[in-house]
Order: C-alpha cells, then sequence, then structure tokens
C-alpha cells in the first residue's frame, strides 16, 4: 500500500493512478489525518476461476442438487409476473 499526502496526489496524480493499475492501493493523509484510500477496481475473473474457487460439496449433497435441479420445472411455462 502507498501513502502520499493530499498535495503529493496533486502533484503527482499520473504516479498514483499508474500505482493504482499496477493493483496497488493508495491511502490519502492531510492534516495528520486519512480522509481515505483509493483501490483499484476489483480483477475480472473468468467463468473457470468463479467455479474453482466454490467449494466442493460431497457426493450425497450432489445428488440432492441434481435431483433438486430436475424436479425443478424448468420446462414449465411461466407467465410474466407483473403483468395481471
Amino acid at each position: 500500500m502507498i501513502t502520499v499526502t493530499a498535495t503529493d496526489l496533486a502533484r503527482r496524480t499520473n504516479q498514483v493512478l499508474d500505482a493504482l493499475a499496477q493493483g496497488e492501493s493508495v491511502t490519502i493523509t492531510g492534516n495528520n489525518t486519512v480522509p481515505g484510500t483509493i483501490n483499484p477496481p476489483p480483477r475480472p475473473v473468468t467463468l473457470r476461476e468463479a467455479f474453482e474457487s466454490l467449494p466442493t460439496m460431497s457426493l450425497g449433497v450432489a445428488g440432492s442438487y441434481k435431483a433438486d435441479i430436475r424436479n425443478a420445472g424448468f420446462d414449465d411455462e411461466m407467465g410474466d409476473p407483473w403483468q395481471k
């Protein structure tokens, strides 16, 4: 994490933006206080990474989940819930 004064932020905006682009967080100080921290945007994840981060489930739970999905009525016709 990088710490800069409010004055340095104004003077070195490009360097602060470069640090954010590299994933660094920047804490801003002024008058012996910390008015805030700027964080880089979250990195997008791929669908594979999202699924790999899910906890594994036991075979019993997986079987129940599979049965629930099969019995969910995905082929049933749905009406518009906003139309009466």
